[in-house]
């Protein structure tokens, strides 16, 4: 005690009073800091492993499918990778009630991409990106957009939906086993989620580009845009 008294009485009083204030300001300043970490732990979200809205997951070859928010999922096909042994071939509903097959489109370039009408952003990109395609090209192309959302989606709703992108753009859709065949076909995967008062659907999103001889050309990610979409019709065969 006696050392540190000896050591004040050594330190002029200006300089010691200075080095106290200091000491004061570091530790109100030190004690805030730590007060606004507790507070930002505090208010922080925490971690649900649920994506809010839409999340992009890539998968081989540039493949995609957007998932949104859910609780339960519903037993559908696990995803799969879309490039793998496709058939081209569908038999939907048209928005006339009549039955619709790849056959009608012999002769005429497709864009084709499967979604729901309720989709909130992945969706209305990819047909506007098939839309703004077809009229960049006008060679007579056409585009199909079908829905997976049997149970909002009638062929008329769906076929409204997708006429709003383009003149060539037409809407398809069916019951369960219409577009659990047409999907197969296609390698598309689709899981119906179940929430408390609602559903929402997760599904493959990608743009199968269909020659006029019924062949499959390419598949292109969902976010792909009209330009590229309309250059590879162009080139496609």
């Amino acid at each position: 005690m006696a050392r540190i008294d000896a050591i004040m009485r050594a330190i002029p009083l200006p300089i010691f009073v200075l080095v106290y204030v200091l000491a004061c300001v570091w530790a109100i300043v030190f004690a805030a800091g730590m007060a606004d970490a507790q507070d930002g732990e505090a208010g922080a979200a925490p971690e649900t492993g649920i994506a809010p809205r839409t999340t992009v997951l890539q998968g081989a070859d540039a493949a995609s499918e957007h998932v949104h928010e859910s609780h339960e999922m519903a037993g559908m096909p696990v995803f799969a990778d879309p490039h793998q042994d496709i058939v081209v071939d569908i038999e939907l509903v048209g928005r006339d009630g009549g039955t619709v097959t790849a056959e009608d489109f012999r002769g005429r370039h497709v864009l084709l991409g499967f979604g729901f009408t309720h989709c909130p952003d992945v969706c209305p990109l990819m047909v506007l990106n098939m839309g703004k395609a077809l009229r960049d090209t006008g060679n007579g192309a056409v585009g199909i957009f079908i829905s997976v959302d049997t149970e909002r989606d009638s062929p008329e709703i769906t076929d409204q939906y997708a006429s709003r992108f383009g003149e060539r753009m037409i809407g398809l859709s069916g019951n369960v086993s219409q577009i659990n065949a047409a999907a197969s076909n296609f390698k598309v995967s689709y899981v119906v989620t179940k929430t408390q008062n609602n559903y929402t659907v997760q599904h493959s999103a990608n743009v199968f580009l269909i020659d006029p001889d019924g062949r499959l050309v390419d598949v292109f990610n969902f976010s792909t845009p009209g330009e590229e979409l309309a250059a590879a019709i162009r080139h496609g065969g």
